[in-house]
C-alpha cells in the first residue's frame, strides 16, 4: 500500500511540479549554463537554437537583435572576464564583426533560473576593428 502510494505520489508531483526543466542547462551552474548559450551562439553559428534551448520563453533580452540571436557562420570573440556570483553572471568580451553588426567591446549581464536564461543585459561600445578584439585578447 505504501509502494503504490509513493508512486501516486511521484506521478503526481511529475506531472503538475511546473519547476521540472529539462533543457541544456538543467542541473549546471549559472556559469556553464552562460558558457553553453555562448558556444552554441558564436561557436557553432546556431544563434537561433541557443535562444530556444537556453533562454525561457519569457526571458527579458534587452538586446534581442544582436549577431549572437540570428543563424550564420560562427562568430569570433574573445572573453575577457567572467564574474558570476549567485544566480548572475557578467561576461566581459568582444565580439568580432557578423554580417550588419561591427565589431563590439561588450558586457553582457545573464540572470538565471532554473537552468535557463532569464534576462540578459548587454552594455556595448563599438571596437575600432576585428584587429582590436584581437589585440585586446592578447593583452589579457
Amino acid at each position: 500500500m505504501l509502494g503504490i502510494a509513493l508512486t501516486c505520489w511521484i506521478a503526481y508531483d511529475l506531472h503538475f511540479n511546473t519547476k521540472w526543466d529539462w533543457g541544456p542547462g538543467a542541473g549546471k551552474l549559472p556559469v556553464e549554463i552562460v558558457q553553453g548559450f555562448m558556444s552554441e551562439a558564436y561557436g557553432d553559428g546556431r544563434g537561433v537554437q541557443a535562444a530556444k534551448d537556453y533562454f525561457t520563453p519569457d526571458a527579458k533580452d534587452r538586446n534581442p537583435l544582436s549577431a549572437d540571436r540570428k543563424d550564420g557562420p560562427p562568430i569570433r570573440h574573445d572573453t575577457l572576464g567572467v564574474v558570476a556570483q549567485g544566480l548572475s553572471v557578467a561576461v566581459h568580451h568582444c565580439i568580432s564583426a557578423a554580417g550588419d553588426d561591427p565589431a563590439l567591446n561588450a558586457v553582457d549581464i545573464f540572470r538565471t533560473k532554473n537552468g535557463r536564461i532569464v534576462e540578459r543585459t548587454r552594455i556595448a561600445q563599438p571596437a575600432a576593428s576585428d584587429e582590436r578584439c584581437a589585440m585586446f585578447a592578447t593583452a589579457r
